[in-house]
């Protein structure tokens, strides 16, 4: 398949059958919001994808517990740090669980692999690529001559234009901190001070431990770009002589009225909340219907259509279930032809449209013609093997429709309830229909 890759600002060619995905997790003082969903949900599509190309996937995900941020929340609250941490991991494997996600095969919190941690950053002394400055320990930016190459900046540029605190302690004013010197909140005792790690080298010293390797894919959000992950690569450069990552995907920014959607500017919409207002079939199709490079503008315009969409499918998909139920039509495996006779393979297309650096945007319109001919066919007699194709092409996407078979007792149920409203008992047919309804039959 080919990927936009932003080391190189162009395409690379993935064609191997095992792939080592790492995407960033969240630092866990609040709940995520939409716009923190976009890198999960474009990282979900990819490995359902490679999955789908039979694939041996395996997915890595940090959870950043130790912060700044979960310090002033705690104070906050009167509370222990793990108290606050604790309860947003929960509030975050529910969202994860809530939107469909297909679940990494690690989940790791950076405070079970302080030790890792630490070693790491001993090895980065040790070799000279960062130092010890006061208690504080810091990356030596300028031993690194590519750095700044994934985010296509020179070092000179930066230096002239950085706007830093003077630091006495550092070297350059660029350079990172790996290790801050504090008493404050949670903190671990080392041979430099007291303290804790800087955030930029939690993420490569987890995926140096789990993986022992250089990965394929790091995925992230656009603004994760500079400084984070062009400060991750740097150190996997430093110690290993080669890039943390083969292929960079970024994802670019969900907007609200033209603004980045964050906590700080408070233009946020908590996952949770969205859910419970719509479902998590309507974001993913929301999402999915902008290729994930390109920012997308939110608004309740497109949640509607979006929600409109997903609406069609899944009454298309009960109303076949119904009539195949009730046997009004014959269900065959056979496949659509085109004007020459020609067998229509939607899966070929689909895949052929997906290896052109995930296309979701063309997926949704083939989609949507699949739909209309499927329909089509509901007001016929017979249904081919295209409803077939819809499920496996939504199920690879991640959203949650499948074809139910129906057993014996839903089948009475739903012939009952057709022989009331025939007779006009519409009060005993309504009480039929409520119970289908929640069994999500009609």
């Amino acid at each position: 398949m080919k990927i936009f890759n932003s080391l190189f600002d162009n395409y690379s060619i993935f064609d191997n059958k095992k792939a080592k995905v790492y995407c960033c997790g969240p630092t866990v003082y609040d709940n995520i919001h939409i716009g923190n969903a976009r890198p999960i949900i474009t990282t979900d599509v990819l490995v359902r994808f490679l999955e789908f190309l039979e694939v041996e996937v395996d997915y890595l995900q940090n959870i950043t517990d130790i912060d700044d941020k979960i310090i002033s929340k705690a104070k906050a609250e009167n509370k222990k740090e793990s108290e606050i941490t604790d309860r947003y991991i929960d509030d975050y494997l529910r969202d994860l669980k809530n939107l469909n996600i297909r679940k990494p095969n690690k989940i790791i919190p950076i405070s079970e692999k302080m030790n890792s941690i630490i070693d790491y950053i001993e090895e980065m002394v040790d070799k000279g690529i960062a130092y010890e400055s006061n208690g504080d320990v810091y990356f030596d930016v300028q031993g690194i001559k590519k750095y700044g190459e994934l985010s296509n900046r020179k070092i000179e540029e930066l230096i002239s234009g950085a706007r830093v605190e003077i630091n006495q302690n550092k070297k350059n004013p660029l350079d990172f901190t790996l290790w801050k010197k504090t008493s404050e909140g949670q903190f671990w005792v080392t041979t430099w001070s007291s303290g804790r790690p800087g955030w930029h080298t939690e993420c490569v010293a987890l995926i140096k431990e789990y993986f022992n390797s250089q990965i394929d894919f790091h995925i992230g959000g656009i603004d994760l770009k500079f400084p984070h992950h062009e400060n991750e690569r740097a150190q996997f450069l430093g110690t290993d002589r080669k890039e943390l990552s083969k292929i960079w995907v970024h994802n670019g920014h969900l907007e609200f009225n033209k603004q980045k959607m964050s906590k700080s500017i408070g233009n946020m919409i908590l996952v949770n909340d969205f859910i419970n207002q719509n479902d998590a079939n309507t974001l993913r199709y929301l999402l999915l219907t902008t290729h994930y490079k390109q920012p997308l503008d939110f608004s309740e315009d497109l949640v509607g259509q979006s929600k409109k969409a997903i609406l069609k499918i899944d009454n298309l998909i009960k109303k076949v279930q119904l009539k195949i139920a009730l046997k009004e039509i014959t269900k065959t495996t056979e496949r659509e032809l085109d004007e020459n006779y020609n067998i229509i393979n939607y899966l070929k297309k689909f895949t052929e449209i997906m290896e052109d650096d995930l296309n979701t945007p063309v997926v949704i319109t083939l989609i949507e013609s699949m739909v209309k001919e499927i329909n089509k066919q509901a007001d016929s007699k017979k249904v081919n093997g295209v409803i077939d194709d819809l499920i496996t092409i939504l199920q690879v996407l991640g959203f949650d429709f499948e074809m139910k078979e129906f057993d014996n007792e839903t089948i009475k149920q739903i012939h009952n309830w057709k022989e009331l409203l025939e007779q006009k008992k519409y009060e005993e047919a309504d009480k039929i229909r409520e119970a289908l309804v929640k069994k999500k039959i009609i």
